[in-house]
């Protein structure tokens, strides 16, 4: 089952907003708008549900910036 990934930051250099989604699964990557890197690091449980912890690499389409964040 191929599960959404939806990235919204701010670049560090310029502070363009960055935005992408992504589908992935067993298999299967999908991205949508600005590319991006993701490599999962763990799972959280909370009152909401489930969430991965996840640090996700991009760059930056206005200025070139490679930006790295923990989502």
């Amino acid at each position: 089952m191929a599960e959404t990934i939806r990235l919204r930051v701010k670049c560090h250099a310029c502070s363009n907003l960055i935005e992408g989604t992504a589908k992935y699964g067993s298999g299967h990557y999908v991205p949508e708008g600005v590319s991006f890197e993701f490599v999962a690091v763990g799972k959280v449980e909370g009152a909401q549900g489930r969430r991965v912890k996840a640090e996700v690499t991009c760059v930056c389409p206005n200025c070139g910036v490679k930006c790295k964040y923990n989502v």
